[in-house]
């Protein structure tokens, strides 16, 4: 066939006309080939093949094979039209007119099976998902209304019902940024839908794979182009190409940007709540002019030793199973909030009180003696600070979640920086020239108990604390 009629000229495709054609044979034999949107061909037909011979393409046949095509359309199947002419010149200028009309094509495109569950986690994280095709406004319909997208009674906007930008009103801005489905738009809409979007204070993701998608996808805040079948324009003006072209990839983005983020904040919250404990503990025993402090070497061990490790498994969370339950942040959201500052603060509070706290219950309960021991206070104290803030990591857990079953809990690499931290701490305490070093010295077993206690108390009222939501995380 190809041999036989080759192609001598093509009419592309384009979203403006919708339509396409080539003109194939040789000679005086040359035929026009054409498809494209149904409403597009049967009007561009003058003539109906019936019979093998061409008829009169009657208004009334047209609006039946219109009808024909909607409903059709109306029942998920992608529709397109075929016609053909003959013509006996090359020159021919006007390849879709004048056109014979053949029929009509359905095809059946149903929507992958992760899309469902992936638009679910959309609707639950607050995100609205918008469709914008190129296909009849009633296959839109139809599919959105099986993605659960749209409604029975929700209506699809048409590219020939949206007007220029700069003509809309403050209504039809709304009415735009309130429509899920747009059929048959084209490039300059699509911008056009972004703008309004985007003056409405939402974040835009827009995802294309086409030559006419590149100025959408660059006007967009986060421009996702197609990997396997996207042109490689719609990947240079986009920031995000998706490897796999499937829409679940992009919600699992998502998932992982926010446990990202979240991720951020505990590390944040840990290393700010840990460090202010510190400055609390020295500046309680000089107010109070108490006996005992912490030295300056033991402030930087504690600092690079027990508070890194820790704080660095923070960032590899794997995150809590709300995190795609919870409302989108507003961009200017800041990584620490006046309720993570307070958070922070009642977190310094409470370590810094229960380690100086445990300092005085050894020497009132345990030694009670009028003169203190300044040695041992100071490293009951460097101890009940270094096993509270080692138990602290295990309270960066979202708030509301079971502590046991938290994220921070379940976590393998927090528990293998605890032990890590622990590991170092012990082979401090028996490696003598380095205990020397730092000023540390040998502990009666009342005493590890009082330490430990203090630092398990520690936990105990910040867990207190975010049962009644006193504090939040």
């Amino acid at each position: 066939m190809r041999k036989e009629f080759p192609k001598v000229k093509e009419e592309p495709f384009s979203s403006e006309t919708k339509v396409m054609a080539t003109m194939n044979g040789s000679g005086d034999t040359l035929l026009i080939y054409s498809k494209g949107a149904a409403e597009e061909i049967v009007k561009r037909s003058t003539y109906i093949l019936r019979d093998n011979k061409p008829k009169e393409f009657s208004d009334e046949l047209k609006k039946y094979w219109l009808n024909e095509a909607a409903k059709n359309a109306s029942l998920g199947l992608r529709m397109i039209a075929g016609a053909y002419k003959e013509c006996t010149s090359e020159n021919e200028k006007e390849l879709s007119s004048g056109l014979t009309f053949l029929g009509l094509f359905g095809m059946m495109d149903p929507p992958r099976k992760e899309v469902f569950s992936a638009l679910e986690e959309c609707r639950a994280a607050g995100i609205k998902v918008i469709m914008i095709t190129g296909d009849h406004p009633s296959t839109a319909k139809n599919i959105g209304i099986r993605l659960g997208i749209a409604e029975k009674d929700s209506k699809v906007l048409i590219g020939s019902e949206m007007k220029e930008y700069d003509l809309l009103s403050e209504e039809d801005k709304v009415q735009w940024a309130n429509t899920s489905i747009f059929a048959r738009v084209s490039p300059k809409q699509k911008i056009d839908l972004v703008k309004v979007l985007q003056e409405k204070g939402n974040i835009v993701g827009m995802t294309g794979d086409g030559v006419n998608d590149a100025p959408a996808l660059k006007k967009a805040d986060i421009g996702i182009a197609m990997g396997l079948r996207g042109t490689q324009i719609a990947q240079e003006a986009s920031v995000m190409v998706l490897k796999d072209d499937s829409f679940s990839s992009i919600v699992i983005a998502i998932k992982q940007g926010r446990i990202i983020f979240e991720n951020i904040q505990k590390f944040v919250i840990f290393l700010l709540s840990c460090n202010l404990s510190e400055l609390l503990v020295i500046a309680i025993a000089s107010i109070f002019s108490l006996h005992f402090q912490l030295f300056p070497l033991q402030i930087l061990f504690i600092n690079l030793v027990t508070d890194v490790l820790p704080a660095l498994a923070l960032g590899v969370i794997d995150g809590n199973d709300a995190v795609m339950k919870q409302a989108p942040k507003p961009i200017e959201t800041p990584i620490i909030d006046s309720k993570k500052w307070w958070t922070i603060i009642f977190y310094s509070i409470v370590i810094a009180i229960t380690s100086v706290g445990g300092v005085l219950v050894s020497h009132y309960t345990i030694h009670k003696t009028e003169t203190w021991n300044p040695q041992l206070c100071n490293n009951i104290l460097f101890f009940s600070l270094i096993f509270s803030q080692l138990l602290h990591v295990l309270n960066m857990g979202k708030t509301g979640t079971n502590y046991f079953k938290s994220e921070v809990f379940k976590n393998r690499y927090v528990w293998l920086a605890i032990i890590s931290s622990l590991i170092i701490l012990f082979g401090l305490y028996f490696i003598e020239p380095v205990r020397e070093v730092l000023s540390i010295y040998h502990m009666s077993s009342a005493d590890w108990v009082i330490t430990i206690g203090s630092a398990i108390t520690t936990s105990v009222i910040i867990q207190i604390a975010k049962t009644f939501k006193i504090i939040k995380q």
